[in-house]
């Protein structure tokens, strides 16, 4: 959940959901291995294949999230965790959808204006899989998380 403590005292801001990562593609790629028994001939590899690798993708990445410690900002990307901008480094940031079933924290950090990460440029931090933008509570916290250590948000 995201209001568990890790271990090393960093607060989960947001962590991948398994469901909505896993099931939904397991969900079509079983409808599409229902289909193939029934079209034997016509059975459709590449698209199986693609929703299977994306369910072994989603079950590796089962455990993501973004963190925030005292320092800064740490991602916990298949187990390992690691240490991706700290607080005075960070210009801007705000929740963002990159894709389908994705939200990350884009990150505009301080630089010149041709600077890529900078403070025109943003970076995509602790990509994790949710089907939904966090509800309004969560992003409330994350909100008043980077305003308390001294970062702009669009909120």
């Amino acid at each position: 959940m995201p209001n568990d403590p890790e271990p090393g005292g960093a607060e989960v801001l947001l962590a991948s959901q398994l469901w909505p990562a896993v099931l939904i593609p397991a969900g079509a790629l079983a409808t599409l291995v229902a289909a193939g028994i029934w079209l034997r001939p016509s059975f459709p590899f590449a698209p199986a294949g693609l929703l299977l690798a994306t369910v072994v993708v989603a079950w590796s990445q089962r455990g993501d999230a973004l963190l925030a410690d005292e320092t800064g900002l740490l991602v916990r990307h298949r187990g390992r965790v690691t240490r991706r901008y700290h607080w005075e480094e960070i210009r801007e940031a705000e929740l963002t959808r990159p894709g389908f079933g994705q939200v990350a924290l884009a990150v505009y950090p301080h630089g010149g204006p041709w600077d890529v990460p900078g403070p025109n440029s943003a970076v995509l931090v602790g990509r994790v899989w949710r089907l939904r933008m966090p509800d309004r509570e969560i992003q409330d916290r994350v909100h008043g998380l980077l305003r308390s250590r001294g970062v702009r948000t669009t909120h």
